[in-house]
């Protein structure tokens, strides 16, 4: 009987659909895709038709051991047959060599939809050009690479999510490629070459993420982008111009923005445009803002911040991260000479980060507590090394504020003590 057994679960794994097999190996990493073969000779080259090929940190941990990278992809790749839908390197430690282009050009530019190539070391890569063969790409991940399109290159039509990390980039023909690829829906520059112009065309664009520099962006045909996402390498070169009014009157013009992470102090030169009072231009859209590396130290910056908040009829959610060291009298006399703002009357949440208690902060968490009529909580997140108790002091002092939502609840969150309100 136990025979008949053993013999009955190696007929049923045998005999499976084709279809349930290439479900099964869609789900396992490739490591355990190969070790597939030993289950029976009927299974030692199903995973050779895997649809998903992925050399990532596992399979460099768990399965390469002591065996060279280069003679093993070009194993499997030879071996595969069937459509491959996805193809990621990403192992630990590559470095660039003429061997990723030879790989590249072993997928099959009829089929694949997803591809990722990470070089992690050494030289920025240059891709070869049988990358813009790929019609179907779907997703495209770069990493430490070059990318310029050839000339004539009409575009990945198909193309849904782009993300480029230290890639070096021509900005004069980026954005005609960003144009032509029409179903882009996510976006990432992370690190990449600096722009004088970023031009984003997506008419499906929804996330758009930017890590570097840029002296302008212009947003065109963006119709349904709601989250962006903005951290500058550097503020240096906005001195002396119009950076951060021209940056606001781009977002203004995403009618479907609604959500918005923005390092503080790129808004600082918006002083010289009518802060702290409101600025010609809103963010009607707006309901959630997240400000970060945000100085209360800095007048201008503090003063800035107020006014965008102010812009923002519509804000429901904000949250700020502070970076603050220095106590400066001179903030916190200027956020106790600012008076409630009726434009705060739809924000219900607010989340301060990294809050180290100083005067300028609280002033500028009282100026909240008086001016958002539909709040609803506040949490504060004491900066480890600057609140010793847990945020109980803070707290305290909080409970004297005026609040001028009845319902607003204010409550202290830290790892250490918990979350406790008042």
């Amino acid at each position: 009987m136990k025979g008949n057994t053993v013999r009955s679960e190696s007929d049923f794994i045998t005999n499976l659909p084709n279809n349930i097999i290439d479900n099964i190996l869609g789900c396992l990493p490739l490591r355990d895709v190969v070790r597939t073969s030993i289950l029976s000779r009927e299974w030692r080259y199903k995973w050779t038709s895997c649809p998903d090929i992925v050399f990532d940190f596992w399979f460099d941990q768990m399965f390469l051991g002591g065996h060279k990278l280069e003679p093993l992809i070009y194993q499997i790749l030879k071996q595969h047959k069937g459509p491959l839908l996805k193809f990621a390197l990403q192992v630990p430690d590559l470095k660039s060599n003429p061997d990723i282009d030879q790989w590249v050009r072993l997928l099959p530019n009829n089929t694949l939809q997803d591809l990722t190539l990470h070089v992690s070391r050494g030289e920025t890569h240059n891709l070869t050009s049988h990358l813009f063969t790929f019609k179907h790409l779907r997703n495209l991940k770069l990493y430490n690479c070059v990318f310029d399109p050839i000339p004539g290159f009409k575009g990945f039509n198909k193309l849904v999510n782009l993300e480029l990390q230290r890639v070096a980039l021509v900005p004069e023909t980026f954005g005609k490629f960003i144009a032509s690829c029409p179903a882009i829906e996510r976006l990432k520059l992370i690190h990449c070459t600096s722009f004088d112009c970023l031009e984003i065309n997506g008419p499906k664009l929804k996330y758009f993420e930017f890590h570097g520099v840029f002296r302008s962006v212009l947003f065109e045909n963006c119709p349904v982008l709601r989250d962006v996402k903005l951290t500058f390498s550097s503020m240096e070169f906005k001195s002396g111009n119009r950076f951060s009014l021209d940056l606001v009157k781009a977002l203004s013009c995403l009618p479907a923005l609604e959500d918005l992470r923005l390092q503080a102090y790129a808004l600082e030169d918006l002083v010289e445009h009518g802060a702290p009072e409101k600025l010609p231009v809103s963010l009607n859209m707006l309901k959630t803002l997240h400000l970060s590396d945000m100085y209360f130290e800095k007048i201008e910056e503090t003063s800035c911040a107020i006014c965008f908040i102010r812009s923002c009829p519509n804000l429901q959610r904000l949250k700020i991260t502070a970076f603050t060291f220095d106590v400066v009298d001179s903030v916190a006399d200027f956020l106790r000479s600012q008076r409630s703002s009726e434009s705060l009357t739809q924000l219900k949440t607010v989340k301060m980060q990294l809050f180290s208690g100083i005067e300028a902060e609280m002033e500028f968490v009282k100026y909240l507590l008086a001016s958002a009529t539909a709040l609803e909580e506040m949490t504060i997140t004491p900066h480890a090394g600057s609140v010793t108790d847990g945020g109980e002091s803070i707290l305290n002092e909080l409970k004297q504020y005026p609040r001028a939502s009845p319902s607003a609840e204010i409550f202290s969150s830290d790892k250490n003590y918990g979350k406790k309100h008042i």
